[in-house]
């Protein structure tokens, strides 16, 4: 079964992906800009909460995906606490200044993190030269959040479904990026990824709505799932 993801900010959303049939969510603080590292109380009390898997973003800032000494600092000490709280993956991605994947604090975070595994996020999708970053992290980050080298889904789907095909055996990828009800049943059978990950779509008013996660749950239990 394709598997689907809910970006989540609060304990009510979560719920509500759960009982729309998510397996999976992601929780961060303020998804206006792309998702901040959440509190350890709200990551606890959703990890109480719920059954499905819990993967929580670390990114400490919004400005750019490149980190100083101190920022490194926390980044690490975030990971490490996050790991304690029995969640099920950290979600982290950082450039280096040329914009290149920073391939060193990601093993860094990989390490901090362990024994969970690392998502790599959208980092990805901004970086120059994604394909030798991915080959970088081969057998360190297992799953990776992208839209394929593109800002949005759709525009990059020819690039995630490429992805699938040559390093889909070494990366979960979870398709990401303004996923739409409209173009998901097309979309999906076109980049055969197994999994995907739903921000405003899953949504009303704001804030998850568990039929609008069972409607995407009833669109994707009718694909086939990738071998």
């Amino acid at each position: 079964m394709l598997q689907v993801e809910i970006a989540i900010t609060t304990l009510e959303d979560a719920l509500q992906a759960q009982s729309g049939g998510a397996d999976s969510i992601e929780i961060s603080y303020d998804l206006s800009v792309g998702g901040l590292t959440p509190s350890l109380d709200l990551v606890r009390r959703i990890r109480d909460a719920l059954s499905i898997q819990v993967h929580a973003i670390v990114r400490p800032h919004a400005r750019d995906f490149i980190y100083t000494p101190a920022e490194i600092d926390t980044i690490l000490a975030d990971t490490s606490a996050l790991a304690q709280t029995g969640i099920d993956g950290i979600v982290f991605g950082a450039h280096q200044p040329d914009r290149r994947l920073d391939i060193d604090l990601i093993k860094q975070v990989a390490a901090a993190a362990s024994p969970l595994p690392v998502t790599l996020h959208r980092a990805l999708d901004e970086c120059l030269e994604p394909e030798a970053g991915l080959e970088a992290l081969r057998g360190i980050v297992p799953r990776v959040l992208t839209s394929g080298p593109a800002a949005t889904a759709w525009e990059g789907r020819e690039g995630l479904k490429r992805w699938v095909e040559t390093v889909g055996n070494d990366f979960h990828f979870v398709a990401a990026g303004s996923l739409r009800l409209e173009f998901l049943e097309e979309y999906a059978a076109f980049v055969r990824a197994p999994a995907y990950h739903f921000g405003s779509a899953a949504r009303t008013n704001g804030i998850v709505d568990s039929e609008k996660v069972r409607q995407i749950r009833s669109l994707l239990n009718g694909l086939p799932v990738p071998e």
